[in-house]
């Protein structure tokens, strides 16, 4: 999957809104996280259900998850929900807080940093924290930029790399830190590089190498160098919705007149706490 494909499948939903109360979406689990993602940005305004879903199992295989995948899903999207969700197994997550962690178990996804949307048992139970059906109409806002970079920081991390990424005309880089944010700022420091990316508008957003919390630059010296410098902190965004939306708020800021920052602190679609 690429952003191509997101852009076809917004550009879809977007064709037929007025014509079904709610979409299905089926593909492959591996980068599923990232399309419920960049759609949850792409889809403004999103008053009906848009369900994704897919399978651990290959259907032909014996136990296969498919089936009721599927069935699952289809269900979901006949319920009073407006969200961009992710169902596996029996739960509704919303898709932009949703990650992968499992590879082996039909429930492959959870939801770190927020509560879960509901239930899919006997009955059926939606948590009220989703966003009901509502009217009025879909926008849409489908363009990403790919050119962007995402740096692991490691131990003996070496910073000339950022260097090398600035040349390479990159839009924009996300730095995963340490901790709630932290990045080296004494021996092999990557402030210099931090403060060349601001100063050449290529926003850096820094995010934490942690599933749960959120990136706190200002929890210690570590992070505040960072933030002082320019960076963007990314708080309790998945690696998955910062880079989307980081994708997404590069074209954005052009045609809506924000900058790319104001657009990344913006809980544009429940991807942030506020």
């Amino acid at each position: 999957m690429t952003p191509e494909h997101w852009v076809m499948i917004a550009k879809k939903i977007h064709e037929q809104y007025n014509m079904y109360d709610g979409f299905v979406v089926a593909q492959g689990t591996d980068t599923m996280a990232y399309t419920a993602s960049a759609l949850s940005f792409a889809l403004g305004n999103l008053g009906k259900p848009v369900i994704f879903t897919g399978s651990l199992i290959p259907l032909r295989e014996a136990g296969s998850d498919a089936r009721n995948n599927l069935v699952y899903a289809c269900m979901t999207a006949t319920l009073d929900i407006a969200e961009v969700c992710i169902v596996l197994s029996h739960t509704i997550l919303r898709g932009n807080r949703a990650k992968k962690h499992h590879e082996s178990f039909v429930a492959a996804f959870h939801s770190p940093n927020f509560p879960v949307l509901g239930e899919l048992g006997r009955p059926i139970v939606l948590n009220n924290w989703r966003v009901h059906r509502h009217e009025g109409n879909l926008t849409l806002n489908a363009s990403f930029e790919s050119n962007i970079a995402v740096v692991k920081l490691f131990p003996g991390f070496n910073p000339e790399y950022i260097n090398l990424l600035l040349n390479s005309g990159v839009r924009a880089i996300v730095i995963e830190g340490f901790g709630p944010g932290n990045v080296p700022f004494l021996n092999q420091s990557v402030i210099p590089g931090i403060e060349i990316a601001v100063s050449h508008n290529i926003p850096v957003i820094i995010t934490s190498q942690m599933e749960q919390g959120k990136t706190n630059l200002q929890a210690y010296q570590a992070g505040l160098k960072a933030l002082n410098a320019g960076a963007i902190s990314a708080k309790d965004m998945t690696i998955e919705a910062t880079i989307t939306k980081t994708m997404w708020a590069l074209p954005m800021s052009q045609n809506s007149g924000k900058s790319v920052e104001l657009l990344i602190k913006t809980n544009v679609a429940g991807e942030l706490s506020v």
